[in-house]
């Protein structure tokens, strides 16, 4: 197996701009361009913004407490609810 040319790559092709394009198509290009990398830009850091206070959030506590349920056992629980 060899490797492609940039040329025959379809996704190099796909991406290229149309080879009788205008300043102005191009302009226009560039621009809508940099609108979705802006809006891209946002998203993704909305993301991490969430995924951040994902981190944040205590995560439950689990507990098993072994023997007879006495009062003792209930004293405990209470314990480690108040702390947490």
């Amino acid at each position: 197996m060899g490797y492609a040319f940039e040329s025959e790559d379809p996704l190099t092709l796909a991406l290229a701009p149309p080879p009788d394009e205008t300043p102005e198509q191009r302009a226009a290009r560039e621009s809508a361009e940099a609108q979705a990398k802006k809006i891209s830009d946002e998203i993704d850091e909305q993301i991490r913004k969430e995924r951040e206070g994902d981190r944040k959030k205590k995560k439950p506590v689990k507990l098993l407490l072994l023997g007879q349920f006495t009062l003792f056992t209930l004293t405990v629980v209470e314990l480690i609810n108040l702390s947490i």
